[in-house]
Parts: C-alpha cells; sequence; structure tokens
C-alpha cells in the first residue's frame, strides 16, 4: 500500500504512485476536509454549499484518525491493510464454505484474485517474445500494458490490481459485503433455525456501507435479495432489509444531489459501441480470457445449491452489462469486481479437480499459469511506478497560509487543479476540479458561468454576488497558465479589494 502512497514526514511531503495521482487527490481532500477542515455537516469541498454526493466513510475515518494525531499515510494505508487482509481471509475461507473443501481451494481463489486473469499477456509475449530478455523486460516494466478505457485498449484497469491500490473504500466495501455473505450463506443454506438478531445487526451493517461505497452496497443489497429469495428465506428478507433501508435512507437525500440524469440503459458496459455480440464477446474474452471458459465448467461441474449461489451473483454481470447506475458508465466495474471474485471460486474449484495425477498436475499448472500470468504481468507496473512529490504544508508557504490564516468553513475561487491545495490544506474551492465532479454527478453548467463571471469581475455589483454565495477569498495565478483560461482584471482587482497574500505563484485576494 505505501507503494502507491507515502508522506515524507521530514520534507512534508505527499509521494503518490502516478497511477494513483487523480483518485488520490480526490480522497486526501476528502481526509482534509475532516481533519484539518471542519466539515459537519458534510458538503462537497470541490462543490460547497451542496451535501456530499459521494460515499465518504472511509475518508471520513481516515481524517479523525489525522485529526488526533495519526500521520495521513500511516492512517491511510493502515486502514487499507486491514481492510484488504480481511478481504482476502474472506476470498480464502468463503469457497471453502460454498464448496464444503480443503484450504488449497481457498488459497487458489487468493490467487486468482491477486493475480487476475485477462488476454494482457498475448500483448506482451507479441512485443517481448519468449527469451531471457523478455523475463528482464517484465521485471523491468514500467506501465500498464493495457489501461483500457483511457488509452483506447479493449482490456480494461479496473480489473486490475490498480482499481484497488486507487480505491482503498471499494475494499473496505466488498471486504464488509463478503463478511455478510461468509455468515449469512450456512445460516441460510443449512436451514437450521438462526438468531435473528445477527440478521438484523447484518443489515444494519450493510446499510453503512452504503456510505463507503454506493454501488458496492447496491450489487450486495440485489445478491442477497435473489439469495434469499432464492433459498426461501423469506422472513430473513424482512429482518435483513428493513434495517437496511432505514440506515440507507438517513443518506439517501446526498445520492439525490447527484445529477440523475444519465442514459439509464448502457448495453455492454466498455465494449465497442454499437453494441453486437461479437463486440461485446471480445470485450470479455479479452478481459477474463482463459476465465471465461473456466468460470461456465465450473458452474456445470458444482452441486445444485452452489450453482444458485452462482447465479445470485451472476445477476450482477447481466445487470452490469445492461444498465448504468451511476452518471459515468465506467462505475459499473465494481459491480463486476465482485462477481468476478465469486465467479473466481468456481474456477479454483475447477482447478483442484485436476489436482489428483500427475498428467493432471501438468494440466493444473499450465491453466494456473495461463490464469494469472497477465496479473503477473500487471504487478511489475506497481513494484516499478515511480512517486510524484506534492509539497504539503508547512514547506508548501501557501498552503500553510492557507491552514493557518483562514476559517475551516471559508470557500476560494480557485483554479481547477486535480491536486488542489485549497482542498488539500481543509478548506472549500468553488469549482473543483472537472473529474471530481464528473465523479460525483454534479450538475455543473450554472456554477461554470458563475466562475468565469467572478474570475473576470469589472464592478462591485459582482463582487457583491460573489459574497452572495460566500466567496471569501480569489485566488488568481501570478504568470499565464495554460489550464487557466480567465481574462482577469487585475487593476480593478488590486482597487476594490485587499490582497491578503502574495508569492511567486499566485495572488491572494479577499472579499
Amino acid at each position: 500500500m505505501d507503494k502507491s502512497f507515502r508522506y515524507d514526514n521530514i520534507s512534508h511531503q505527499f509521494l503518490i504512485a502516478r497511477h494513483q495521482i487523480g483518485d488520490f487527490g480526490l480522497h486526501l481532500s476528502l481526509v482534509r476536509s475532516f481533519s484539518w477542515g471542519d466539515n459537519f455537516p458534510v458538503e462537497s469541498p470541490f462543490f460547497p454549499g451542496t451535501p456530499l454526493a459521494y460515499h465518504y466513510y472511509f475518508d471520513l475515518l481516515v481524517g479523525l484518525l489525522e485529526k488526533v494525531g495519526v500521520r495521513i499515510d500511516v492512517a491511510f494505508n493502515g486502514l487499507s491493510i486491514l481492510f484488504f487482509s480481511l478481504l482476502l481471509y474472506v476470498i480464502y475461507r468463503l469457497p471453502q464454505i460454498i464448496f464444503k473443501k480443503s484450504k488449497l481451494l481457498g488459497m487458489l481463489s487468493v490467487i486468482l484474485f491477486v493475480f487476475h486473469s485477462n488476454l494482457t499477456f498475448i500483448d506482451f509475449l507479441k512485443e517481448k517474445g519468449l527469451s531471457l530478455y523478455a523475463i528482464s523486460d517484465l521485471w523491468r516494466l514500467p506501465d500498464y500494458i493495457n489501461k483500457g478505457p483511457f488509452d483506447g485498449s479493449l482490456i480494461s484497469i479496473f480489473f486490475t490490481m490498480n482499481v484497488y491500490l486507487n480505491q482503498r473504500h471499494l475494499i473496505a466495501a466488498l471486504a464488509i459485503s463478503l463478511i455478510a455473505f461468509l455468515i449469512l450463506i450456512p445460516m441460510v443454506t443449512k436451514h437450521h433455525k438462526s438468531p435473528y438478531r445477527i440478521i438484523i445487526f447484518l443489515g444494519l451493517i450493510l446499510g453503512l456501507v452504503s456510505r463507503v461505497h454506493t454501488l458496492v452496497f447496491f450489487s450486495a443489497a440485489i445478491s442477497i435479495l435473489i439469495f434469499l429469495i432464492v433459498f426461501r428465506r423469506f422472513r430473513f428478507i424482512f429482518l435483513f432489509f428493513v434495517p437496511l433501508t432505514v440506515v440507507f435512507f438517513f443518506h439517501a437525500k446526498d445520492i439525490l444531489t447527484q445529477d440523475l440524469n444519465h442514459a439509464l440503459f448502457n448495453i455492454g458496459f466498455l465494449s465497442e459501441k454499437p453494441f453486437s455480440i461479437l463486440n461485446f464477446a471480445s470485450f470479455w474474452f479479452a478481459n477474463l480470457g482463459l476465465a471465461i471458459f473456466m468460470a461456465p465448467v465450473g458452474f456445470f461441474l458444482s452441486n445444485n445449491k452452489q450453482k444458485k449461489i452462482f447465479l445470485c451473483f451472476f445477476s450482477l454481470f447481466i445487470l452490469a452489462n445492461i444498465l448504468q447506475f451511476s452518471y459515468r458508465i465506467d462505475h459499473n466495474h465494481s459491480m463486476l469486481n465482485l462477481f468476478i471474485i465469486i465467479a473466481n471460486f468456481y474456477i479454483a474449484n475447477t482447478l483442484l479437480m485436476l489436482w489428483k495425477g500427475k498428467i493432471k498436475k501438468i494440466i493444473f499448472f499450465f491453466l494456473l499459469f495461463l490464469l494469472t500470468f497477465s496479473g503477473i504481468i500487471d504487478l511489475m507496473a506497481v513494484k516499478n511506478d515511480f512517486h510524484y512529490p506534492l509539497l504539503d504544508a508547512p514547506s508548501n508557504k501557501f498552503m500553510q497560509w492557507v491552514k493557518n490564516n483562514t476559517k475551516k468553513k471559508d470557500i476560494f475561487l480557485a483554479k481547477q487543479e486535480i491536486l488542489d491545495p485549497i482542498t488539500l490544506s481543509g478548506r472549500y474551492n468553488y469549482l473543483g476540479h472537472d473529474y471530481y465532479l464528473s465523479v460525483m454527478g454534479y450538475d455543473t453548467t450554472q456554477r461554470k458561468f458563475l466562475a468565469k463571471t467572478f474570475f473576470e469581475a469589472d464592478s462591485l455589483e459582482i463582487i457583491d454576488e460573489m459574497k452572495k454565495d460566500n466567496i471569501k477569498y480569489i485566488v488568481i495565478p501570478q504568470k499565464p497558465i495554460a489550464d487557466f483560461a480567465y481574462k482577469t482584471n487585475k487593476v480593478f482587482l488590486d482597487r476594490s479589494l485587499k490582497k491578503a497574500y502574495k508569492d511567486e505563484n499566485v495572488i491572494v485576494y479577499q472579499l
């Protein structure tokens, strides 16, 4: 975990892996809104004045730990390691419960999770060939070979370990959700009298997952509902879903602040458009590799009870390839991540059937190699990634000034940045980076218009309008910057407003 994020306490700087910069800018800003800011009641640091339309409990917990003195990387990585360990444990134990088999089945399931199956290895072999030099090149591989959809490739980065390094809250949500299944499956399938308080407690806990990761919450809820219906435990449905629904609706108003006018149907997930059976099959073959054949084999080799459990999760695969559950279609990956974890159990069980006998063992190792080689290749990109340094307060004088000289609820009008010094200082940026706003599904049309008007202010009337929007400071770059296209009237600002701060990079005007 520290490979993707560290903090140098001597130089006071963040060290963020290149592949994690985008997501970490968002999450670290949320953390700082709780630790250095006063983000209660919770609102968006990137879109102040609106409820935070994002799952934030993981960041809240990290923020509270930093607030009481735990260094930010220790808190962030420590919680990540805790939940990742829980996730690996559940992945190890759950298939043993489903199939009533040995520890080897659990170990294989963990291996298949960490070293995911896709066709990246074919691209690697095409480029490097089979030689000793290829092994050396593999060990030094500096980047992912495929980063779909961001580089136009068919193979998605959302099914690699990168997604778990980026989205630590995803790890936590998956771990908690699968623990619920770990407890529920024996209670439901054995049909013996179960203590109802456990079912109620699980419903309450899963309800809280809605603010750890909303789409994982929906995925787990759908799977559990189908699971309880299939096994005819109708009383369990009431006992589980009433507390879950109560907890969820406590937060539902925040989710409804999103722009929900996105497409409902988006057939084929990230497969090439227009949709066709060939495009769909090509996409999933590229992204699952041999697993696309072995998962169905594992399904047909399982007994009736095991088939029912598989189908409960297969429903997520169907839904994620038909419906768009969020403002961005790529968010559906979290539903698919959960399904793939479960599908790996059935693949592992199929492999285990080949373990007995010399010839079968050869086939076992050959198939295991094909299933994991791409995952090994992708992990090299993690191993060889480099850190992007970002100065934090007090080394960053501007951030130090913001932290020490402004109020915790103050709103700044500043340029949009992925690694935003304003939000990383625990304050609010009137219009945060487009990526974060799109992730959260805010309708930014009006605010973008106002931001342009405010940056280009040339009258006291506009200044008054800024005050009505609770803007306290305007941050203007000292030098022309490509991603700051506003035509500011510095003569007017100098005449009309007090200069609160100035350095070689920015001037801060106070309203």
